[in-house]
C-alpha cells in the first residue's frame, strides 16, 4: 500500500489536500505538515520521524513544495527504499498519486513514483504552444 504525506511552507499542503478532496468529492488519505520557516525545523523533523515509524510497513511518497527548501531538506534524511521524496508538488501529480495509489497494487514503487513525476511534469504547459500568440 502506498501512503502520502505533503510537507510545505505555510498552509500550501493543507490547501492541496482540500482542493483534491473537492475535485475527487471524497476525503483523501494523505497527511499534511506545515513547515514554519520561523522555527529551526526540529518540530517538523520529530513529527516526520513519528509519522514514518507509524507507517514503516508502507511505501511512502513525501511531496514537498520546492527542491532546496527546508521541507525537502528535512525529508532527505529519510529518503530510502520504501520512502521517496518528490519535490515541486503540483495538482496534476498529486491527483495521479491519489487516483492510483490503491489501484496499481502490482506496480513497483519506483515505477509508481516515476509515473507521478511524469504526470507532474506533463501537467505544466505553455498555453501559447497550443493556441499560439494573439496579435494585438
Amino acid at each position: 500500500m502506498f501512503k502520502g504525506l505533503i510537507i510545505t511552507h505555510g498552509n500550501l499542503g493543507d490547501e492541496m489536500v482540500s482542493v483534491a478532496e473537492g475535485i475527487l468529492e471524497q476525503k483523501v488519505d494523505v497527511d499534511s505538515f506545515s513547515f514554519d520557516w520561523r522555527e529551526d525545523g526540529t518540530e517538523t523533523l520529530d513529527r516526520l520521524d513519528r509519522y514514518l515509524k507509524k507507517n514503516k510497513d508502507h511505501h511512502i511518497v513525501i511531496f514537498t513544495d520546492m527542491f532546496g527548501g527546508s521541507p525537502t531538506n528535512i525529508s532527505l534524511k529519510f529518503n530510502r527504499g520504501n520512502i521517496e521524496v518528490i519535490t515541486g508538488v503540483n495538482l496534476p501529480g498529486f491527483l495521479k498519486f491519489l487516483t492510483h495509489k490503491d489501484k496499481d497494487k502490482d506496480l513497483d514503487f519506483k515505477e509508481f513514483v516515476r509515473l507521478i513525476k511524469k504526470e507532474s511534469i506533463d501537467g505544466i504547459n505553455l498555453i501559447s504552444e497550443y493556441l499560439g500568440v494573439k496579435k494585438k
